[in-house]
């Protein structure tokens, strides 16, 4: 019997010194550097950890909580054996990390308790007030009271009244007061808590060593609430055929954690990639597949920055459409833009505005050489991309009839090498701001067509030769005959080219006859009464054309040759 006992302690005793240890420890780690995708990102942590021999359980703390905790990627720089991976969620620990927090807690308590106090107070004297209103009979009714006595009665009745109601008004100001400042402690707290509740996450790896050592720690996962948009500065010195592009990116971060001089990398990249081999499906091609009336279907339109002064931040708008009009220049419709970056503080639910753009399928990356400082605070940081010269060749389009302005164009080669995102282009010639535009990577070419606005170098001018017009009548019909000369002087000191538009009416009635009679060389379009000149003007050189023609209509019947539009005045 008793060797049977000895022979169970001695295997207890064996169980218990075989039993696992676990050493847990608490892992303070840096972000390092964040791979930030058009929508979330991947943060990358670096930290050193003291492990022992055996299980080791370690903690890393102050973790995002919308970090994905699937997509958590632990590697250390020796050996060891990776057990498990899990988070959690410390509710605890984060009041402790934020000492402001507990003293915001205890400043409450202590106004909770003086309001107490002066609500006792104040129900002290309201019962005070009933217990004089009910007991208002002076001695009784029976018995007579002599002036003086009524008097001094009376007297002490509305003094104490008096007092009462000035104490009472008194605790209704300090109780208000004391509750606008818990409010405002109440707001600071839920800030407060917003903040340390969104960085509270806990990532918990537990991993077995054969030995003590020390290791070198990666820790990776992808997070939510981070994002950036790309933005453009698009500017010309001159004419001369050089445009430079600057590349940069809008970032935001709402994770939770401030990212604190970090490498950044820019990604297009899908961040919730799965598993599984892609497969390829057909490719049409067809006139379909660009945007509907693009500028790059038609060859002769360009998109024309709208002159929205800078805002505090600026706006994410989706690709501007373009309208055809006379002269072949594209004006962006009034776009449905929506405020990406509404540069708000920190609030309890902070909002992101979202946009669809569409990117390449093969996903790029910029990783960026200086390092940034990103703070958790939902607004938008700029970040440098890269810096270009591109090539351009320039010219101008005019169409006097409508806008004696000469208007600068650009054809920008080369821009699609670059990798670019859709996204907003401020557009700058001679260090003037022309306006925004909108750079659209979607459509299928080389060439990146855009207005750089009005060129006051150019001077046109357009009028009627009234020498050479006529109007007369010949037997039941009218014959009116007009003449015009275009004039443009190039203040330039160099050669320019210019596509100058004019039009002859098109009749729409068997009665009604036009006639061109002059065009001066222009190429003339019958079916659309359009007349292009191309133009070549060297520096201080003027050149001047003529457009003439004639229309004969029953002389009973009026018509209007001469437009007009409509605008705003005033009525007195």
């Amino acid at each position: 019997m008793k060797r049977l006992v000895l022979l169970s302690l001695v295997c207890l005793g064996a169980i218990i010194s075989n039993a696992q240890v676990i050493n847990e420890l608490k892992v303070d780690s840096e972000i390092e550097k964040v791979t930030i995708f058009v929508t979330g990102g991947e943060v990358h942590r670096v930290a050193k950890a003291d492990i022992k021999k055996g299980r080791n359980k370690l903690i890393f703390t102050r973790i995002s909580t919308v970090a994905d905790h699937k997509s958590v990627q632990f590697n250390a720089d020796k050996k060891y054996t990776l057990v498990s991976v899990s988070s959690e969620v410390d509710y605890v620990s984060f009041i402790e990390n934020n000492p402001r927090i507990r003293k915001i807690q205890d400043s409450l308590e202590i106004i909770n308790e003086k309001i107490v106090d002066l609500g006792n107070e104040k129900s002290a004297y309201n019962e005070e007030r009933s217990l004089l209103a009910k007991n208002n009979s002076i001695k009784g009714t029976q018995q007579n009271l002599s002036v003086e006595e009524l008097k001094a009665m009376a007297e002490y009745y509305r003094g104490r009244m008096m007092e009462i109601n000035k104490t009472l008004t008194k605790y209704d100001k300090d109780i208000r007061e004391l509750n606008n400042l818990k409010y405002r402690y109440n707001s600071q707290l839920s800030e407060l808590n917003y903040k340390e509740t969104v960085k509270s996450n806990q990532i918990i790896v537990i991993v077995d060593s054969d030995i003590n050592q020390s290791l070198s720690i990666d820790l990776k996962y992808v997070v939510s609430n981070c994002g950036w948009q790309a933005n453009y500065d698009l500017a010309a010195a001159d004419v001369k055929g050089k445009i430079n592009l600057k590349y940069k990116a809008k970032v935001y971060n709402n994770t939770g954690n401030d990212w604190d001089d970090i490498n950044i990398v820019l990604s297009t990249s899908d961040p919730n990639l799965t598993a599984s081999a892609p497969i390829l499906k057909p490719w049409y091609l067809n006139y379909n597949s660009l945007n509907n009336q693009s500028d790059f279907s038609k060859g002769n339109e360009y998109v024309v920055p709208q002159r929205n002064e800078y805002k505090k931040y600026y706006q994410n708008a989706s690709a501007p459409q373009i309208n055809n009009n006379l002269n072949g220049i594209g004006f962006l419709n009034g776009a449905n833009q929506e405020d990406f970056w509404n540069g708000q503080n920190l609030n309890l639910n902070p909002t992101m505005t979202f946009t669809t753009i569409e990117v390449s399928e093969l996903s790029t990356e910029f990783e960026i050489e200086k390092k940034y400082t990103i703070p958790s605070d939902s607004k938008p940081y700029l970040v440098e991309v890269t810096d270009n010269e591109l090539d351009a060749t320039f010219s101008h389009k005019s169409v006097p009839k409508l806008d004696k302005d000469a208007f600068l164009l650009a054809n920008i080669v080369g821009w699609e090498k670059l990798d670019l995102v859709p996204g907003p282009t401020n557009v700058y010639f001679a260090d003037t701001y022309v306006g925004q535009s909108y750079i659209n990577t979607r459509n299928v070419g080389d060439t990146l067509r855009l207005s750089f606005g009005r060129d006051n170098r150019i001077l046109i001018t357009r009028k009627q030769l009234e020498e050479f017009s006529d109007k007369k009548v010949i037997g039941s019909n009218r014959k009116d005959t007009y003449v015009y000369e275009i004039k443009l002087k190039n203040n330039r000191e160099i050669p320019v080219s210019i596509d100058l538009f004019d039009q002859i009416p098109i009749s729409q009635d068997s009665d009604i006859s036009v006639t061109a009679d002059e065009i001066s060389e222009g190429v003339y379009n019958e079916t659309t009464g359009k007349i292009v000149w191309d133009v070549n003007l060297q520096p201080g050189e003027v050149k001047s054309y003529k457009i003439g023609f004639t229309i004969k209509y029953p002389k009973n019947k009026k018509i209007q040759v001469r437009k007009y539009r409509s605008v705003a005045a005033p009525k007195f």
